[in-house]
Order: structure tokens, then C-alpha cells, then sequence
């Protein structure tokens, strides 16, 4: 029992460790990728030329990530992640090196973007295969509340000490906090962080086989195994509903019925961040959850349910930020649950495609949504509670008839749906299955 004690602490000991230096220097790299924007804001004064940065980002993790689970499997993963955190600070110093000599361009953000998704999409994958590995099963769960935690402390408060260090210094001491942070993660990740080595037979099997095959493996195994193939579907679905309107619409929606008030919009995302902030500390200290699969769908259904019907419904600033509050908190329960699953119950050799596949499978409706989202609010629903007298007498004691109406509108829809789709989508017996 003692030696079983001793080892839990290990283990343990490695993850904060990891966590830790990975923390610091993600936000150290949020910290930049902020300070770019403004920069690029100022030099272009336009919204495409900003929204460009995350296209040439995202795209690259996208299309990449069905074979980076391969390599992911085949090579040892603290190397994997100690070569793209490298790679990404690079490029960081290259940027840094072409703002100093006065040569940067917009373009050139948009190529180094591309080559930071790339390694992403084998860095993300890794780091999570890397948690399975280190931390003993019954932790899943706390740990991944630990991970919601960073990811909510960095969207609440990289943007503020960005601004903030921006004004009063200038964007090269965020380039050194950046490089810092990523020495700091680097040395503790190479000389303090113990991964366990996958054993022998594993390594030999992957060496003989190739990529493609490899990665058609992944997907023969979330064929045969149903359950994991269906939740992905499930969280795309998800993912496409929240991008028509609360990843897309929200700030619009703020803006419009607030007469271009940008304090309310920040409380309101400031509120986002804060309920992900408290909802991951109620993870990381609670009991765990038996059963996760119904964890994953109650918490989907609670969010779209508290945060879109109350966002259409409302036209108070405060019920605003109570329904991000209340509609964001469930959702570090989701996340956990679900890495749970796929922590626990994929083999060590299959997480990195598995993970890599859920990526590609799970994020790829966000492009989609964003602009249909948009198209729907241009086009079609703003225009129908302006203009359509039937529109305003159906829905206007609802959502109003003035601007911002028909976006609200949308977010009533999207809750509907949201909501519906959760519930719906629980009835699946492979999902269901996944909690045996």
C-alpha cells in the first residue's frame, strides 16, 4: 500500500510539474498572440484582416491532425512536445526580431500562423496522450479540471495584461515574459517531468507499419468501437450550434443593443471567463461524477438551455452576464467527462490518433458555423425583425423589433436546438455503453 502511495505521488508530482510550465508558457504565448492582434487592428483597421490570423491557425490544426496521431503514437511524446514548444518559440522570436527591424508584415503573421497550427496539432494531442500516462486513473477527472482551470485563468487574463503592457510599456517586454515563460517550461518539461516509455512490442509495431495505415487504424477502431465515434459526432453538433451564435454573434449582439457599448461587452466576456475559472475549481475539489456520459449530455443541455434561451430572451446587461455565468459553468464538466472517457478507456498506443482524429472530427463544424452564423445575421434575421411586420408581431414581444432583435433571435433558436439535440442524442445506446 505504501509503494502504491508512493507512486501516486510520483505521478502526481510529474503533472503539476507539467502543468505548471505548460501553464506559463501558454499564457505567456496567449499573452503575444493578443498583443499581434492589436498590432494588426492598428496597422489594417480591418475585422478580416484580424479574423485571417485564426483562420491560418486553425485550418493547419484541422487538416493535419488525422496523421499527427500517428507520429504522436510512434515517437516518444515528451520530444514531440519539447520540439513544438521549440519550433513555436521560434517563431516568436522571429516575429519579434522583424517588428525590431522595422520589416514585419501582416503577411508574414499570417505564414508563422500557419506553422504554429501545424505544431499544434501535434503538441495538443501529445500533452493529452502525456496526462494518461503520468496520472493514475481515479485523477482523470481532477485533472482535467486542473487544464479547464488554466484554459479559463488565460482567456480572462492574457487579453488584460496584454492591453495593459501594451499601453504602458510597449509589446517587447511581451516577447521576453513570452520567452521566459517558454525556458521555464521547457527546463522543467526536459529535466523534471518523468513520462513512462511505451513498452517495446507497441514501438515495433508502429515501426513497421506507415502513416496512412496507421492512421486508418484509428479510425477501424472508433468503427469498432461505436460509442467514441458517436460522441464525436455529438460534440461537432454541439460545437456547430454554439458557433451560429454565442462563438460568433455574441459581441454583435452586445454591441447592437447596447448603442456600441464596449464596458458591457467586456463584463460579459469577462463573465465567461470568471464561470470557467469557478466551474473547473468545482471539478478539480468535488467527487467525481459516476456516471460521465450523462455528465456530458446534462451539462451540454444545462448550458444551452441557461445561456442561449436567456440571451435571447433578456435585454438587461446583468441577466447578460448571468446567462454566460450560469450557461459557461457546466462546461468544465463536459470537458472533464469526456477526457475521462477517452483517458480511461482507449489504450495507450491508440490515444494520439484517437485524440488527433477527435480534434479534426469534433472542431471542424467551427469554421462552418462562424459563417453561416454570419450569413444568418446579415441576411436573414436582422433584416426579417426590422423589415417584416408578421416577424415583429410573432417574435417581437420576445426579442423586440429594434437592433440586435434578430440576433436574439437566433439565440433562442440555437438554445432550442442546443438543448433538444442534448437530450435527443442521450437516447444513443453506444454512447450510453461508454459508462460500463
Amino acid at each position: 500500500m505504501n509503494t502504491i502511495k508512493i507512486k501516486e505521488v510520483i505521478f502526481l508530482k510529474n503533472f503539476l510539474i507539467l502543468w505548471f510550465g505548460q501553464s506559463l508558457s501558454q499564457m505567456g504565448s496567449s499573452m503575444t498572440s493578443f498583443a499581434l492582434v492589436i498590432w494588426v487592428y492598428r496597422m489594417q483597421g480591418t475585422v478580416i484582416s484580424v479574423a485571417l490570423i485564426s483562420v491560418f491557425s486553425y485550418l493547419p490544426y484541422i487538416l493535419v491532425s488525422i496523421f499527427a496521431g500517428v507520429l504522436i503514437d510512434r515517437f516518444p511524446k515528451k520530444k514531440i512536445i519539447l520540439i513544438c514548444d521549440t519550433i513555436a518559440a521560434i517563431c516568436s522570436l522571429c516575429v519579434f526580431c522583424l517588428m525590431f527591424l522595422g520589416a514585419l508584415e501582416v503577411w508574414h503573421l499570417y505564414v508563422i500562423n500557419v506553422i504554429s497550427g501545424f505544431m499544434n496539432a501535434f503538441q495538443s494531442p501529445a500533452s493529452k496522450v502525456v496526462i494518461g500516462l503520468i496520472v493514475p486513473k481515479e485523477h482523470y477527472t481532477r485533472v482535467s479540471g486542473f487544464r479547464s482551470l488554466t484554459d479559463s485563468v488565460i482567456s480572462v487574463f492574457s487579453p488584460i495584461f496584454a492591453t495593459t503592457l501594451v499601453s504602458l510599456v510597449g509589446i517587447n517586454l511581451i516577447f521576453a515574459i513570452d520567452f521566459a515563460t517558454f525556458i521555464i517550461a521547457f527546463l522543467s518539461l526536459l529535466f523534471l517531468v518523468k513520462i513512462p516509455s511505451e513498452t517495446k512490442s507497441e514501438t515495433e509495431c508502429l515501426s513497421k507499419s506507415n502513416i496512412i495505415s496507421e492512421s486508418i487504424q484509428g479510425f477501424i477502431y472508433l468503427k469498432e468501437n461505436k460509442g467514441f465515434l458517436y460522441l464525436m459526432f455529438f460534440m461537432a453538433g454541439v460545437n456547430f450550434i454554439a458557433s451560429l451564435a454565442f462563438f460568433s454573434v455574441l459581441p454583435a449582439m452586445v454591441l447592437a443593443r447596447t448603442s456600441n457599448n464596449e464596458k458591457i461587452l467586456g463584463l460579459v466576456n469577462g463573465s465567461i471567463g470568471i464561470s470557467g475559472i469557478v466551474g473547473s475549481l468545482f471539478v478539480s475539489v468535488s467527487k467525481p461524477v459516476k456516471s460521465k456520459v450523462k455528465a456530458i449530455f446534462v451539462s451540454s443541455a444545462l448550458s444551452f438551455l441557461l445561456c442561449d434561451m436567456l440571451l435571447g430572451v433578456c435585454r438587461n446587461p446583468v441577466l447578460w452576464i448571468f446567462a454566460v455565468f450560469a450557461g459557461n459553468l457546466p462546461i468544465p464538466y463536459l470537458n472533464a467527462s469526456e477526457n475521462y472517457l477517452l483517458l480511461a478507456k482507449i489504450p495507450n498506443n491508440m490515444q494520439g490518433r484517437i485524440f488527433s482524429i477527435r480534434s479534426t472530427l469534433q472542431f471542424i463544424t467551427v469554421p462552418a458555423g462562424y459563417l453561416l452564423g454570419g450569413v444568418l445575421a446579415d441576411k436573414v434575421f436582422e433584416p426579417l425583425m426590422t423589415c417584416s411586420e408578421r416577424a415583429k408581431h410573432l417574435f417581437g414581444w420576445i426579442v423586440g423589433a429594434e437592433s440586435g432583435s434578430g440576433m436574439a433571435l437566433m439565440f433562442i433558436i440555437t438554445g432550442i436546438l442546443g438543448f433538444s439535440f442534448s437530450i435527443i442524442s442521450y437516447s444513443n445506446k453506444y454512447i450510453r455503453m461508454l459508462d460500463d
